[in-house]
């Protein structure tokens, strides 16, 4: 796929970071499956795992995490 916002790069496999912050908290997810652009390095999570990457990040809030770094797991 061609890259949006640079409109220059094709988009590749690959795994990123990701970052979520809500309130006092954040919450890191490492090892994420996504689509990076080749050129500018813009990632493209699909829809299944942000859905996943929100609901495990509110369950984190909710139960009183401040800062939490982890792994993705995409069978949670």
């Amino acid at each position: 796929m061609k890259c949006v916002i640079c409109k220059h790069g094709e988009t590749k496999e690959g795994k990123v970071t990701v970052t979520l912050e809500k309130g006092a908290s954040t919450i890191v997810f490492k090892d994420v499956p996504a689509m990076v652009c080749d050129n500018c390095g813009e990632k493209y999570i699909d829809e299944k795992v942000t859905k996943k990457l929100l609901e495990k990040a509110r369950e984190l809030v909710k139960n009183g995490a401040e800062v939490d770094i982890r792994k993705f797991q995409s069978a949670a």
